[in-house]
């Protein structure tokens, strides 16, 4: 199966709105292997992560990460490996518009 390595989505989302950082495209999935969230502000903020399956609402059962604190200037890198089959996505919400995601993976066709 081919294979395409690249960044699969970036986002610096408005204040409290879930967005959808990547969504797998139908017919294939994908592999997550690292999410980036950087905040561009010096005061603390707060980030959710949730991946979901197509179709579904996101609920609490759906949360990687949920509420974690990030300090001003700072960045996390997070290492995953998470799964995704076609048409699941992976959605980043923040307190703050100040955080920008990243996502890095395999996108498998």
């Amino acid at each position: 199966m081919p294979r395409n390595y690249t960044i699969l989505g970036q986002q610096n989302p408005a204040a409290n709105i879930l967005t959808t950082l990547y969504g797998v495209p139908a017919g294939n999935s994908a592999v997550i292997s690292s999410i980036n969230i950087a905040n561009l502000d010096a005061n603390v903020a707060a980030f959710s992560i949730a991946a979901n399956l197509s179709g579904s609402a996101t609920t609490n059962t759906n949360h990687l990460a949920f509420r974690v604190a990030i300090p001003g200037n700072d960045s996390i890198a997070l290492s995953l490996g998470i799964t995704l089959n076609a048409s699941s996505q992976l959605s980043v919400n923040a307190n703050s518009s100040t955080l920008s995601f990243s996502a890095f993976g395999t996108e498998i066709y």
